[in-house]
């Protein structure tokens, strides 16, 4: 037996946390080594009968969580050890083959979670038990692959076609024992007062006397495919899943090679032939498959920007009560975020009624996902209970953490953290703003020199209880400490937090003000009649490019004002009662066309009925964009004197001239150290502003898909076409990195980066 196995009464027990640096026991190279050269140990040990798989050496914790992603990042050649053997290190498919060929019964016992190549090692095995900790799943299409150890060709010979599609189709992660045992993945549950384990001894006793016979008839090689209990023929099945899937062109690479995977474990004549062609439709998603690039890119950077300082673990469990301040909608969100994470949460507002209503609306939160089965009753009744409310400011004095979403007014916000700093008693209280684009360093003046390091922006996006992002906001005196404690809360109540640093809008925001100005400015430019480049035109070539929600669909969500009440502030509207413009409006591309509709039309979005488009209450509850003829008249008033009216665009050029400014924004945010890497700027992007995940966030998109080489030439001809566009001015980072012939993503991993940071 090799070390890191025991064996009793001729029963081996192989543990993968014996090989494993990972807390979620990754099968990566030097684990599946371990375990190719135990069960080989194992088999040639006469007094060995049957072997049991098993996550760590007592049968709790996590069985495996499937293989190590970051291999997947091998030589494009295919030599990167994924898909071949290396030195003597089986891949996970030859491990496979090697359990499902065993002369001796093997048991997979499982316990917490068996995901991906996890799964496909249980799926080999000739029997499976679990306890009710287990879920089990392949996630793989969520990260642009399929399962490429046997998953899409053993499980539906196990379960069937049915459950195989629900569970790869859908990358399935919470598929539970009682479901398992239900499908005929799982041959046993282990009962009350019964370890995995003690199971797993009692199943491989039995199997250890079974004939030969017995014991091949449990290779899932040797059987075929069954057809539904329900009699729906399985082609007819995986007919009615594709017209589910998204169009291979728009994120659905992966998914469409899954549905062909699973069709060749009926269609083809064997089994081999089904795992060659899992094998080939693996290869090509790994080493040709941009989406499946953008995909993992994603990964990573997710888990990247949301790591931190492992000694925030012990502070965060300290933490117990928060306080929200606003009951508004921004409030509201927030505080169903912490309620849902076991918090404490005191909601306070000055206004009595308001306070009711942001009250009213989370207990109607909360009792609405309990009813769709999102929330256990239990964690209902906990959350409903640990909601308290107040309008006395004083009434946050002993929470840990205190969120201010209030609207958006420096007085305002300074004068509650002024308030603040005498009421709340302990010093290393966290003080946060949610402020969505004013200088946190401001806010924090107002506060004692010594409260200073504990506060910092937390800005949250809207509705704030869904939405998954949260940029951290790091001021002047912002601690290390602080950050990190705030992104072990953030990922606590289930949020990807990305640190950044401060300025106008930090991140998010502040690339969004191009791509909102240029989307305006083209209707003021090209617009005019049925010919002219149209709202409908701009929001269907950003939908077709994958965007959750054209421009001006999300400014009617959001809200006209919003944006109104921001240039306002900005020194750039007219005064209606003077007529003088804006004092910061000199000599820059400007158009009234969205200040006009707000002051004096009233389009302020759905709230309203009426903004960039109509809505009707009686169509699409009131959120269907309809074509406003009033806003088609005003914007025929401002494009009369452009020498572009009437032009129509494609949609590509429309793309690019509203997703290259920004794109050229998060360039000159990189060069201020405003963010750290790109990677936490696609994060931002896909979390808070729907960009699609399989073009991987904007700067991915521009360094794989677009090309520096072109971002930079459109840039210049923009910028030449419009020179008071500022953000048309190629970023200096754009043309080193062209210059250089890198990536933004290779100049940062090579190391140039050593730029003044303020993060």
């Amino acid at each position: 037996m090799s070390s890191g196995s025991s064996a009793t009464d001729g029963v081996a027990v192989l543990a993968i946390s014996k090989a494993s640096t990972s807390r979620v026991n990754a099968l990566a190279a030097a684990v599946r080594l371990h375990l190719k050269e135990s069960i080989l140990s194992a088999l040639e040990d006469p007094s060995i009968n049957a072997i049991i798989l098993v996550g760590n050496p007592g049968g709790t914790g996590m069985f495996s969580a499937g293989a190590d992603i970051k291999e997947f990042s091998a030589p494009t050649d295919g030599s990167g050890g994924v898909t071949t053997a290396q030195n003597g290190v089986p891949t996970l498919n030859d491990l496979g083959h090697m359990i499902e060929g065993s002369s001796k019964p093997i048991i997979a016992a499982l316990s917490g979670v068996a995901l991906g190549g996890g799964m496909e090692l249980a799926l080999a095995s000739h029997y499976r038990v679990a306890d009710r900790t287990l879920r089990y799943g392949l996630p793989e299409v969520k990260i642009g692959l399929i399962p490429g150890a046997g998953g899409t060709q053993r499980l539906p010979r196990l379960c069937g076609v049915r459950h195989a599609l629900d569970v790869i189709l859908r990358g399935r992660i919470n598929v539970g024992a009682e479901e398992g045992l239900k499908v005929g993945f799982l041959d046993a549950v282990a009962s009350d007062g019964e370890t995995v384990l003690e199971c797993a001894q009692r199943w491989a006793r039995w199997a250890s006397v079974l004939s030969p016979q017995a014991l091949g008839s449990r290779r899932l090689c040797n059987r075929s495919v069954p057809e539904d209990t329900d009699g729906i023929g399985n082609s007819d099945m995986c007919e009615f899943a594709l017209q589910k899937l998204p169009r291979e062109d728009k994120g659905g690479e992966s998914a469409h090679a899954c549905l062909k995977a699973v069709r060749a474990s009926f269609e083809l004549p064997s089994f081999t032939e089904g795992m060659e062609a899992e094998k080939d439709l693996f290869i090509d998603l790994l080493y040709h498959s941009l989406q499946g690039r953008a995909y993992r890119h994603i990964f990573f950077a997710e888990r990247s920007s949301s790591s931190g300082s492992k000694t925030a673990a012990s502070k965060l469990s300290k933490i117990k009560s928060v306080g929200v301040i606003g009951a508004g909608t921004m409030g509201r969100g927030i505080a169903i975020s912490f309620l849902k994470a076991g918090y404490t949460v005191i909601l306070s507002d000055i206004d009595p009624k308001g306070l009711e209503a942001g009250v009213k609306y989370i207990r109607g939160v909360l009792q609405g996902d309990a009813n769709k089965g999102r929330l256990k009753e239990s964690k209902l009744k906990t959350a409903l209970s640990s909601l308290k409310s107040s309008t006395d400011l004083s009434s946050l004095a002993d929470c840990d953490i205190i969120v201010e979403a209030v609207f958006e007014n420096l007085k305002v916000k300074r004068d509650i953290f002024s308030r603040l700093d005498g009421i709340v008693r302990s010093k290393e209280a966290l003080l946060l703003s949610n402020t969505s684009t004013l200088n946190v360093d401001t806010i924090a003046s107002s506060l004692s020199p010594q409260r200073r390091a504990y506060c910092c922006g937390m800005h949250f996006f809207s509705p704030a209880h869904l939405m998954k992002l949260v940029e951290i906001i790091r001021g002047e005196s912002t601690s290390p400490e602080t950050l990190d404690i705030v992104r072990a809360v953030t990922k606590r109540i289930r949020k990807v937090p990305v640190v950044v640093g401060n300025c106008d809008g930090f991140v998010g925001n502040r690339m969004l003000h191009p791509y909102s100005t240029e989307s305006v400015l083209l209707l003021s430019e090209y617009g005019g009649g049925s010919e002219g480049v149209g709202i409908a035109d701009i929001d269907s070539a950003l939908l077709r490019f994958g965007m959750a929600v054209g421009p001006f669909a999300m400014y009617d969500i959001a809200g006209n004002d919003i944006g109104y009440n921001i240039r306002r502030e900005k020194g750039l509207l007219r005064d209606p009662e003077t007529g003088v413009v804006g004092p910061n409006r000199k000599n820059i591309r400007y158009t009234e066309l969205g200040d006009e509709m707000v002051e004096k039309l009233g389009r302020l979005g759905q709230k309203v009925y009426k903004g960039w488009y109509d809505y009707d209450p009686k169509v699409g509850k009131g959120r269907k964009p309809l074509p406003s003829p009033e806003m088609q008249s005003l914007i025929d008033k401002y494009v009369k004197d452009s020498p572009n009216r009437g032009t129509k665009m494609p949609g590509e050029e429309i793309v690019y001239r509203v997703l290259l400014p920004l794109v050229n924004e998060a360039f000159k945010i990189l060069e201020e150290g405003i963010a750290s890497d790109p990677s936490d700027v696609d994060v931002i992007y896909l979390y808070g502003y729907g960009f699609p995940a399989y073009r991987g966030g904007p700067l991915f998109w521009a360094d794989n898909d677009v090309g520096l080489r072109l971002v930079l030439d459109k840039l210049e001809e923009y910028f030449k076409m419009h020179p008071n566009s500022e953000y048309f001015r190629p970023s200096n980072l754009l043309k080193e990195c062209v210059g250089l012939g890198m990536t933004v993503q290779e100049y940062y991993k090579s190391g140039r980066a050593n730029l003044k940071s303020k993060l």
